[in-house]
């Protein structure tokens, strides 16, 4: 049987993913389907994100970069740069939520919180946020703590922010070393002279 774009794609599958707790989205307000929606796709462009960043990271942690390579980087860079304007063009669609449209189902949603994003987590770690750099939000003592089930039982997303955190270089240490690594103009940072070069 030839391949559909519906069966590639999984589309039916995908649509039967916004009932939130109900698992049907018959009986949602438009206002949570939007909700859980914009956030079901934000996942999906943090997904895209990851799988660009890493791949920068990844040919920059690699011992030589050859100039021909350079393009993959530029390109990866551009598209989680478009990713991440697309994840910000979305807060205006939330923002045709009133206060009281939200509040008619953000009772649900208690305790859960969009700190408990494991690919938001996952970014700031592979982009290089240090756990000493991290401000508390609110009731979040430790961000890890968020990515536990409330009887204190580790999530999926725990294990997979914890992978990311084992899964080192970051983008900018990999990037610093590709930096200090690459002559500039035939010097190195650690040649005498450099500074004058």
């Amino acid at each position: 049987r030839p391949t559909t774009y519906w069966d590639y794609i999984k589309t039916e599958q995908i649509l039967a993913l916004q009932g939130g707790l109900e698992e049907d989205d018959a009986g949602l307000s438009n206002d949570e389907v939007v909700f859980i929606v914009v956030h079901q796709i934000d996942e999906l462009w943090f997904k895209l994100a990851l799988r660009e960043l890493q791949e920068v990271r990844d040919l920059f942690a690699s011992g030589k970069v050859p100039e021909q390579t350079l393009s993959s980087v530029v390109r990866g860079i551009r598209r989680a740069v478009l990713l991440f304007d697309q994840i910000a063009s979305h807060f205006v669609l939330m923002e045709t939520l009133t206060t009281r449209d939200y509040l008619g189902f953000r009772d649900k949603l208690s305790p859960a919180s969009g700190f408990q994003s494991a690919q938001m987590r996952e970014l700031e770690i592979l982009m290089g946020l240090r756990p000493e750099e991290r401000i508390p939000l609110g009731h979040e003592k430790d961000y890890m703590e968020a990515l536990r089930y409330p009887d204190g039982e580790e999530s999926a997303a725990f294990h997979r922010v914890a992978r990311r955190l084992a899964d080192t270089p970051s983008l900018k240490q990999a990037l610093d070393d590709w930096l200090f690594r690459t002559p500039i103009q035939g010097s190195r940072p650690d040649d005498a002279g450099d500074d004058a070069v």
